[in-house]
């Protein structure tokens, strides 16, 4: 079978390149034949524009709606944001039809991979969407028009198509209350695969804590977006602020990037945190078992909100493959997945209840040697080989329960 995923953004972002691109590897193991269509953050510069990966096709068909990756972006006006859009829909729909796939998977229901997804279907294609987020829910938007709109496609979309493939519990209720049947439901959380993300060696990481200025102090690594808005950055920020009088060496290493680091590094430098806080920046994709092998513990700081429990965070399942206990809120799926053994809840959008969290953990060497030894136990269920088999019954039509 040959299936297309529309995708809104590149590999250089974490859902193509942690979700859609595992699971594709899987179809390819399984005999089928996927290809990721995609666009592009500098469509006009890109010198690659398609490439295989492990028998996964994957292509760059137009430009994405913002200009540049995370940290030096530009956002377009409104009416240029249209015209992109529109032809990144056309874009994406044209690479599609000409490829003649039995099913097109919308990843992410959102209006321009939506619309281009409409258009393959009518061309012949069966339709599947993928829900990964509560879009309207976890984005910036220049206004709320613009929010409006992808609120109306998130909804609507899922509703027209064959089948729904969702990453939380959490979405799989909203789609079940907004009327798609259960048969046309599969719950798919985000993975890992194990041999890519499997532990460094000692000796690498002690060189890197090394070189980030880590040794012989404990450290909390978070991996991820650098935003205040959809990813509780700016909170984690305010927690080591209170954690600091207890534990003056902890440091906290931020590797990733995002729009809102200029304004995070103001907030940090204003807590008195310039000294504890290392901002490394964007990494390779290879390089993440090593900085996340850096902490004593990994954090995952969220607010209570429906976006929260919408999102099956793959830094969580990382973590857990790299054997580093996690700190989290808990919301959505994380005491699911962490299931008591490889990590620690908090009560959710309280900076001191999450400092207290981080603070017992880093105290108690014994406690993180027992939940490192649960988080690569809690990996093994993630596998994406093993959840790769829920993505394909949605193709075939079998129905697994949620709870499965």
């Amino acid at each position: 079978m040959r299936v297309v995923f529309l995708c809104t953004s590149s590999l250089d972002y974490p859902s193509p390149r942690g979700r859609w691109l595992p699971l594709a590897r899987e179809l390819v193991r399984a005999g089928h034949e996927p290809y990721l269509v995609m666009l592009h953050p500098t469509f006009d510069r890109a010198v690659v524009r398609s490439l295989t990966i492990d028998g996964v096709h994957c292509v760059y068909a137009g430009q994405m709606h913002v200009y540049g990756l995370p940290g030096a972006r530009r956002h377009f006006g409104a009416a240029e944001l249209a015209a992109v859009s529109l032809r990144g829909a056309l874009a994406l729909a044209l690479a599609a039809v000409r490829l003649r796939p039995d099913a097109v998977h919308v990843a992410k229901p959102q209006p321009i991979n939506g619309l281009a997804g409409l258009l393959a279907a009518r061309a012949g294609a069966t339709l599947y969407v993928d829900c990964d987020d509560h879009e309207a829910g976890a984005n910036r938007f220049g206004g709320a028009w613009q929010q409006r709109i992808v609120a109306l496609w998130e909804d609507r979309l899922p509703l027209l198509a064959h089948g729904v493939s969702v990453n939380t519990r959490f979405l799989y209720q909203r789609y079940r209350d907004l009327g798609v049947a259960p048969h046309r439901l599969q719950y798919v959380p985000n993975g890992v695969d194990l041999e890519r993300q499997r532990p460094p060696c000692r000796a690498r990481v002690t060189a890197l804590r090394a070189a980030l200025g880590l040794t012989g102090r404990p450290a909390i690594v978070y991996l991820g977006v650098m935003s205040a808005v959809a990813h509780g950055v700016r909170l984690l920020l305010d927690t080591v602020a209170l954690l600091r009088p207890r534990l003056p060496e902890v440091r906290l290493l931020l590797v990733g990037d995002g729009d809102d680091r200029p304004a995070l590094m103001e907030h940090a430098a204003r807590l008195g945190l310039a000294d504890a806080v290392v901002w490394a920046g964007r990494v390779p994709p290879a390089a993440t078992p090593a900085y996340l092998a850096c902490g004593d513990c990994s954090v995952d700081p969220v607010e209570d909100t429906p976006a929260a429990a919408a999102r099956s965070p793959l830094k969580i399942v990382e973590s857990l493959a790299a054997g580093v206990p996690v700190v989290t809120g808990d919301v959505g799926d994380r005491r699911e997945v962490l299931g008591e053994i490889a990590g620690i809840l908090v009560r959710p959008g309280d900076a001191g209840a999450l400092a207290e969290g981080l603070a017992g953990l880093l105290r108690d060497s014994q406690r993180r040697n027992d939940l490192a030894l649960g988080a690569h136990a809690r990996a093994e269920a993630y596998r994406w080989d093993r959840l790769a088999e829920r993505w394909k019954a949605l193709y075939t039509g079998v129905t697994l329960h949620a709870a499965g």
